[in-house]
């Protein structure tokens, strides 16, 4: 009996079917979330697999510093839905067809909608909500991770191996996919991107167990909340996190710091003055530039300026913009003062 027999939307035999091989790892509770506000508030309380691979330094969008002040209160998390997530949600039930369809000796249930269960290592605190749970005959229990993905974007970050050996998730989804596996107490994990151009097609990605994976990665979910209770932010990573500086310090308060004592922004100021002369030759060095600008206003704070021990001002002030054709905005504008004779 194939999965198509049963309708997308009820537990119905299938899910009875996986309910029979479904037997996740003592800790590991199953939470009903068929609407969205439990699964979110669910979701807060933990580091989801989606976003863990940044505490190993290994995911193309969050950081650690990122992380942090999401989960600790210190910005508010943005539910509003992006291009990419509503993409991703649209295609994730072609996707679903396309495994059912590919593999007939496959059960297969769509982890969404009414049935929707989140997976949740209370003690660890890391949880997870898995696309695809698959009872395979050959292999058992299985976790995919579905990701829609525009052709040219694979086949820059997803065939980056020139043996043949074919497609490789990035790592970030290779880690989530584990921890998903891990949580449901699966045998085996896969990735499968929905690769849209002209056409439609979907590998499937195998995803090894790696038990040392989820080792690192509960030492390092320990951690996080270890700092996150004795308010202990990780060090930003400045070309990554300059947007999150810019907003977390978005207004000055007037005031000064005294910065003469502080080795690293004489550094900071240095090479900023370097890259400021060769900004006109292109793009490169005022990109590199704005990773020191964060850097400044991070040290700052919310300081207006800062005095070095030469006696120079280092001023960010905020700069506001009113709204004409685009949207009103505000930044910190970062200038140096010459001490006084």
């Amino acid at each position: 009996m194939t999965i198509a027999t049963f309708p997308q939307t009820s537990l119905g035999g299938a899910a009875a079917a996986i309910s029979d091989v479904l037997v996740p790892p003592q800790g590991v509770s199953r939470v009903p979330c068929p609407d969205d506000a439990t699964w979110r508030a669910l979701r807060s309380k933990d580091i989801t697999a989606s976003v863990a691979a940044a505490l190993l330094n290994a995911h193309e969008w969050e950081t650690p510093f990122g992380l942090f002040a999401a989960k600790s209160g210190v910005i508010e998390a943005d539910s509003e839905e992006t291009a990419p997530m509503k993409r991703g949600r649209l295609l994730e039930p072609v996707a679903i067809e396309l495994l059912r369809e590919e593999h007939p000796d496959w059960t297969v249930i769509h982890n969404a909608g009414p049935q929707r269960v989140y997976y949740r290592d209370q003690q660890a605190r890391i949880g997870a909500t898995p696309d695809a749970l698959v009872s395979d005959p050959a292999r058992g229990l299985g976790a995919v991770q579905i990701k829609s993905v525009e052709a040219s974007v694979f086949r820059r970050k997803w065939m980056v191996d020139n043996t043949g050996d074919g497609p490789e998730p990035p790592v970030w989804i290779a880690v989530q996919a584990i921890i998903e596996a891990t949580l449901i107490g699966a045998q085996w994990a896969a990735v499968a991107p929905l690769v849209v151009g002209h056409g439609v097609d979907m590998p499937l990605i195998e995803i090894p167990l790696h038990a040392g994976v989820m080792s690192r990665l509960r030492a390092a979910v320990k951690d996080f909340w270890r700092r996150v209770a004795e308010n202990d932010p990780y060090p930003p990573d400045f070309a990554r996190d300059g947007a999150l500086i810019a907003n977390l310090f978005a207004d000055d308060d007037g005031g000064e710091i005294d910065l003469s004592g502080n080795a690293r922004i004489v550094e900071i100021m240095y090479a900023r003055d370097e890259l400021k002369k060769r900004e006109a030759d292109g793009v490169d060095a005022a990109k590199q530039r704005k990773v020191y600008d964060a850097e400044i206003v991070h040290t700052l704070g919310n300081a207006a300026r800062g005095r070095l021990a030469d006696g120079r001002l280092i001023e960010a002030k905020t700069i506001r913009r009113s709204g004409y054709t685009v949207q009103p905005s505000q930044y910190r504008a970062i200038r140096v003062k010459e001490a006084k004779a």
